[in-house]
C-alpha cells in the first residue's frame, strides 16, 4: 500500500486529540534536540568548557526543551505508528542511526585524538585531513602580514595530527578565519567551532527549507532529514571542516530570505556563500527574474566584504592572488595529483575533469587544451539552464523552485577543475530529498529512491576498501553521472511542461502529491 499522508492526515485529524502531545511527535524532538545538543555540546569545548560539563549542560538544556518542540511539531504525524507502522520503525532506525554517526563525528571534533569516532576511522587520510587546517594557517599568514600567503611553501607540514592544505580561496574569504583569530583560542578550539557552525547552518537552512514548502511535501522532508544527515558525504564534509557545505546552505537561506521579501539579508548571506564562486550562479537566475533589489544586495555586499578584507588585511593578499594564486588555478597547476594520482583523480566529480579520468583509461587526444574547451562549453549549458529555469519560474511551486536552485548549485560546482565526491555530493543528495519528499512510496518507488540515495552517498574513502584505481574511477564516476542525471531530470521535467501544466505531478498522480504553491 502507497504511503500517503494525505490520506493518513484526513484519517486521523477527526480522531487526535489537538491539546494532546504524542509520541509521534515526542520521538522526533528528541532526536532533533539530540542532534542539536551534540553541536551544541562541541561548540561549549570550542569556548573552553570540558567535553563532559558541555555535554551535560546541551542534552539538559535539550532534555527540557523536547516537549516544547513536540507542541510545535505538525499535527499531521500523530497517529502515524498505527497507520504506517513499518515506516516509522524504519524512521526511528535512522534516525537512531544519524544520531550515533552524528556523535562519533562530533566526539573526533571535541577531542582530536579519538579518531576512532571519525565517519572513516580505518582510513588514514579522513583521519588526518582538515580543510580547516588552510583557513586556520592563511588567516595566521593574513595576520603576520606575509607578502604572499599563497605561496605553498607556506603549507607543508602539520598542525598536531593533521596535515595543512592549500589555500586556493578569495582573499575575503579570509575574514572569516580571522574572525575566528580575533576571538581567541588554539586551532582545535576553532576547528570544533567550525563544525558547529557549519552544522547549525545546515540545520537552520533544511528545516527552514521543510517550513517555507509546507503542505505534506514540506512535512515529508523534514521526515526524511535523517536520511540526509546520516549519509556521508554530510558527515564526511563537517569532520573536514570544508567550507562547501556552508556555501550551499547559506545559498539556500539567501534564496529563501528573497522569497520572503528580505533582500538585504539574501544579499548578505548569498555573497558569502559567493566566497566559493559557484553560487554566483544564483545570481545569473535573479537577473533573469528581474528580481534587482536581491541583486543589488548580493553585489554591494560582495563589494563590502572586499573592502573589508582590503583594510583590515592590506593589499598584499589581493596582489597574492591575482599574480601567483589566480594563474595557478586557471593552468590548474594547483592540483597536480589531480593528473599525477589515479586515486584522487577518480574520485574528482569536475565535468573538465573527465578528460583526466579518459586519460587515465587510455584514451588519445585528452589534453589540457580539451579541459578547457569542456570548462567553456560546460559553462555555456550551465548558464542557459540558469536562465530557462528563471524564465519558467513563475510556473512553478516552491518545491519546483528549490529543486532548480539546487540542480544549478550542483551543476555549476561541477565545473571547478577539481571537486571531490565528499563535496560534490552534498547537493544531489539535497535535491535528492526534495524529490523523494514529493515521491508516494510505494515498494517500486522505495527501492529506486533507496539506491538513489545509495548513488550519491557513495564517498569512498582511500583505505579500507577492495575499490582502488580503476575500480574507485567506476564507482564514483558512476555516483558522479547519477549526480548529473537527476540534475537534468529535473529541470526538463519542469521546464518543458506548458505552464497550465505545471501544477501537475511530477510523473503521475500515483506517484508525486506536492505541497502548495
Amino acid at each position: 500500500m502507497a504511503f500517503s499522508l494525505a490520506t493518513h492526515e484526513t484519517a486521523m485529524r477527526a480522531v487526535t486529540n489537538p491539546g494532546s502531545l504524542s509520541p509521534e511527535r515526542l520521538v522526533v524532538a528528541a532526536m532533533m534536540t539530540a542532534i542539536a545538543a551534540l553541536i551544541l555540546a562541541v561548540a561549549g569545548v570550542a569556548v573552553g568548557v570540558p567535553l563532559a560539563v558541555s555535554m551535560l549542560v546541551s542534552f539538559g538544556l535539550g532534555a527540557s526543551s523536547c516537549s516544547w518542540i513536540a507542541r510545535r511539531l505538525p499535527r499531521e504525524w500523530d497517529g502515524l505508528r498505527r497507520t504506517h507502522r513499518g515506516w516509522c520503525l524504519l524512521w526511528l532506525l535512522l534516525a537512531l542511526a544519524a544520531v550515533a554517526r552524528t556523535a562519533g563525528v562530533a566526539w573526533f571534533m571535541a577531542d582530536p585524538t579519538h579518531a576512532q569516532a571519525s565517519v572513516y576511522w580505518f582510513d588514514g587520510f579522513y583521519r588526518s585531513h582538515s580543510c580547516y587546517s588552510q583557513y586556520w594557517r592563511a588567516a595566521e599568514l593574513a595576520r603576520a602580514g606575509a607578502r604572499n600567503l599563497y605561496d605553498t611553501a607556506h603549507y607543508a607540514g602539520k598542525i598536531g595530527r593533521f596535515g595543512v592544505d592549500e589555500f586556493l580561496y578569495v582573499p575575503q574569504f579570509l575574514i572569516l578565519p580571522r574572525l575566528g583569530l580575533a576571538v581567541g583560542g588554539d586551532f582545535y578550539q576553532i576547528r570544533a567551532a567550525w563544525f558547529a557552525l557549519e552544522a547549525a547552518l545546515l540545520a537552520v537552512a533544511t528545516l527552514a527549507l521543510c517550513k517555507w514548502i509546507g503542505g505534506p511535501a514540506g512535512r515529508r522532508l523534514a521526515l526524511l532529514l535523517p536520511a540526509l544527515w546520516l549519509s556521508s558525504p554530510i558527515l564526511a564534509t563537517l569532520q573536514v571542516g570544508n567550507y562547501q557545505l556552508a556555501a550551499i546552505a547559506l545559498a539556500i537561506i539567501a534564496m529563501l530570505s528573497f522569497e520572503r521579501n528580505r533582500p538585504l539579508l539574501g544579499g548578505a548571506l548569498l555573497a558569502l556563500a559567493a566566497f566559493k564562486l559557484w553560487p554566483g550562479i544564483l545570481l545569473v537566475y535573479l537577473v533573469v527574474t528581474k528580481r534587482w533589489r536581491p541583486v543589488a544586495w548580493t553585489i554591494a555586499f560582495s563589494l563590502l566584504y572586499c573592502a573589508i578584507a582590503y583594510l583590515w588585511m592590506g593589499s598584499r593578499p589581493y596582489e597574492a592572488f591575482l599574480h601567483y594564486d589566480w594563474p595557478r588555478i586557471v593552468s590548474r597547476d594547483a592540483w597536480p595529483y589531480v593528473e599525477d594520482d589515479l586515486d584522487v583523480s577518480g574520485i574528482n566529480d569536475s565535468v573538465p575533469g573527465l578528460v583526466l579520468k579518459l586519460k587515465a583509461l587510455g584514451v588519445h587526444g585528452m589534453t589540457h587544451s580539451l579541459e578547457d574547451i569542456v570548462e567553456k562549453a560546460w559553462t555555456l549549458v550551465v548558464l542557459g539552464l540558469a536562465v530557462l529555469a528563471a524564465l519558467g519560474e513563475r510556473h512553478l511551486s516552491r518545491q519546483e523552485r528549490a529543486c532548480c536552485w539546487l540542480s544549478l548549485l550542483t551543476l555549476a560546482s561541477f565545473r571547478a577543475p577539481f571537486i571531490p565526491d565528499i563535496y560534490g555530493l552534498i547537493t544531489p543528495l539535497l535535491l535528492w530529498s526534495l524529490v523523494a519528499a514529493s515521491t508516494q512510496f510505494t515498494g517500486r518507488t522505495t527501492a529506486w529512491l533507496a539506491m538513489l540515495w545509495a548513488a550519491l552517498s557513495a564517498v569512498l574513502p582511500f583505505t579500507g576498501t577492495p575499490l582502488v584505481g580503476y575500480g574507485r574511477l567506476a564507482v564514483s564516476t558512476a555516483s558522479q553521472f547519477i549526480a548529473i542525471g537527476l540534475c537534468f531530470w529535473v529541470l526538463f521535467r519542469y521546464l518543458r511542461r506548458s505552464p497550465e501544466t505545471h501544477t501537475a505531478p511530477l510523473i503521475n498522480s500515483n506517484q508525486f502529491v506536492y505541497g502548495g504553491k
